[in-house]
């Protein structure tokens, strides 16, 4: 492999980080506590964090939506890591606006994503944190989500809300729903998409942690971009 570049396409993770808990959902936000720390001597410096699986950048496994369904440590860590495909669908779709199956063959320009990670760049990650993030992003309609699934991608990558709904959904979280309940996992909040070459050589590595039977987990995603 000859490596160009390697593009860290995860979220920065902090006290100020906030996730916004729907009404009812026990609120557990990222907290850091230092529970030993001794000047002198050997020395030892060590926290202790407090988390959801979910926040931040993460991958879903089936488990997360669907009765019985796989976890996380259920894929082989080769679902993780290897090649991924970039479609770059800026020019196609823009604030609240749906991306269709003719926005993706577009712009993956006769590419296949079968058995690979499909990463798929809307540039809306530029507004995490504002409070109407999620009202105002753009969102994968159902027929893209079908079309997606007949294409059978071991992974979906989005850099926006990935759980918001098209105004014609069939049911409620039809995209994450469909795409789980087919094994096809889904990795949310990624950024810095534009770093990559629409068209280039990516291998994805974003394994999760080591976790037994757990529905997600978080991650540190980066691509690397080879020659």
């Amino acid at each position: 492999m000859n490596v160009k570049k390697v593009v860290n396409i995860s979220l920065a993770l902090g006290s100020d980080y906030l996730h916004n808990t729907p009404e009812g959902v026990k609120n557990v936000q990222m907290s850091f506590e230092i529970i030993k720390d001794y000047p002198g001597g050997v020395g030892q410096q060590v926290r202790a964090v407090t988390m959801r699986l979910h926040h931040g950048t993460h991958v879903d496994a089936p488990m997360h939506f669907v009765p019985g369904g796989k976890a996380i440590d259920d894929f082989p860590l080769e679902t993780f890591v290897g090649e991924a495909v970039l479609a770059d669908l800026t020019p196609y779709v823009g604030e609240n606006e749906a991306v269709q199956p003719e926005h993706l063959q577009a712009a993956l320009k006769g590419r296949s994503i079968t058995g690979k990670r499909l990463l798929m760049r809307t540039d809306w990650n530029a507004h995490y944190g504002e409070p109407d993030y999620l009202e105002r992003a753009p969102y994968i309609g159902p027929a893209a989500v079908d079309w997606v699934v007949s294409q059978r991608p071991v992974l979906v990558g989005y850099d926006y809300a990935h759980s918001k709904d098209a105004p014609d959904t069939p049911r409620e979280v039809y995209a994450l729903k469909s795409f789980l309940e087919n094994d096809i996992l889904t990795m949310g909040y990624i950024r810095n998409l534009d770093q990559l070459p629409a068209d280039g050589k990516l291998t994805l590595v974003a394994a999760p942690l080591a976790f037994e039977q757990v529905e997600a987990s978080p991650i540190r995603a980066v691509v690397i971009v080879e020659d």
